[in-house]
């Protein structure tokens, strides 16, 4: 199985969560081959209790341990989702933007 990091804009957004939420689960129910990994759900409850910077940081740790990137929503607004495509092409991880039915 492949590890797929699902990047998504947060911003401590419930909406963002549920979108996410909503993201996973359609790739859950469609593909066998993946097995997704949400920043947001391993660190978004510290949001507000951890800086930006480092809670990034555990982001980027996250990701650079993921097989691909998949970028999701509004990413160009998204200073997260930027420094992830950013990580993502200087270490060489493959990504893939993608759209609203998830291709």
């Amino acid at each position: 199985m492949k590890l797929v990091y699902i990047s998504h804009p947060f911003g401590g957004k419930e909406e963002n969560l549920i979108e996410i939420q909503a993201i996973i689960e359609n790739i859950l129910l469609n593909r066998d081959d993946v097995t997704p990994i949400s920043p947001v759900h391993s660190f978004g409850f510290l949001y507000d209790f951890l800086s930006y910077a480092k809670g990034l940081g555990l982001c980027l740790d996250l990701l650079c341990k993921c097989d691909e990137m998949w970028v999701y929503g509004d990413y160009l607004t998204s200073k997260g989702c930027r420094t992830e495509i950013a990580f993502c092409e200087s270490c060489n991880i493959p990504y893939r933007i993608m759209n609203e039915k998830g291709e």
